[in-house]
């Protein structure tokens, strides 16, 4: 009976001590999994480029927005009037035409000063395809919209309204009214917060499968799944703050409008924001 009492009093004993290596371990991974998220190891930041590809006709941007993990978002206006390596001056949009995203990346770090890296070349159709698999998302519109698209015709009364996937493609696309660009690129801004609301709702959470395969699938980028998802998770555990615009003013330049870059105003919006 002693020596019975005895086993099982050792046996009791490694059991917990097992369990606490185990816990232990457990506690070492975690931490080894939260350093490799957290920890700055290569660039915390991407550029989001909007493709308005058309068949075979050149690629050009028709929306630029640099984003950082635990920082805000940078919208440039595709019309920025900026110096492209290797080419020349001419309108940020171009660079992706001229060069391919590699180039449009250097072009936007010569003209924010900081170093990006990362890049993701979203067609269109994965607006349409995200926002249907969020089921949906709720934006505040200031103007109401209509205007055909796609040889579809779509009206967006003003005021607060939830959209479906072809009418928030349409709300991004849209450049009419008296600001035209600048415009577009506040209902982007607009878009873009309404997104992130709905991305981190807890309630999406069964639905995020459905939208990282609309996003794969329709987004060309230099990061691989691990890369990615890296960034992704920073992004959602530090969050995405402000969305500014790169300041400038509109300028007709031999005919053609620009958006003239206010460099010292554009240094402020880029420590704001990305820096």
């Amino acid at each position: 009976m002693v020596v019975m009492g005895m086993e099982v009093y050792r046996t009791g004993r490694g059991g917990k001590s097992l369990l606490r290596i185990g816990l232990g371990l457990l506690a070492i991974l975690v931490l080894l999994f939260f350093a490799y998220v957290v920890l700055p190891w290569g660039s915390s930041r991407v550029v989001l480029l909007g493709s308005d590809a058309r068949g075979a006709e050149p690629s050009r941007s028709d929306t630029i927005v640099v984003a950082k993990a635990g920082g805000g978002v940078l919208a440039v206006p595709r019309d920025t009037l900026v110096e492209i390596p290797g080419v020349g001056q001419d309108k940020v949009n171009a660079a992706l035409a001229h060069g391919g995203p590699e180039l449009a990346v250097e072009t936007l770090e010569e003209l924010t000063g900081v170093r990006i890296g990362n890049y993701a070349v979203v067609d269109f159709e994965a607006v349409r395809e995200v926002v249907d698999a969020l089921g949906g998302i709720t934006v505040d519109v200031e103007q109401p919209i209509a205007y055909g698209m796609d040889g579809r015709y779509v009206s967006i009364p003003a005021g607060r309204q939830t959209l479906n996937g072809f009418e928030a493609l349409a709300y991004v696309r849209y450049r009419g009214g008296p600001t035209a660009d600048i415009g577009r690129i506040g209902r982007q801004q607009e878009f873009l917060r309404a997104l992130v609301a709905e991305a981190t709702s807890p309630r999406k959470l069964v639905r995020l499968p459905l939208v990282a395969r609309a996003v794969w699938t329709n987004v060309d980028t230099n990061m691989n799944p691990v890369s990615a998802a890296r960034l992704a998770l920073r992004m959602w555990i530090f969050g995405v703050g402000e969305v500014e615009l790169y300041p400038g003013t509109p300028q007709y330049i031999n005919g053609i409008a620009y958006w003239v870059p206010d460099r010292a105003a554009g240094a402020r919006a880029v420590e704001a924001t990305i820096a």
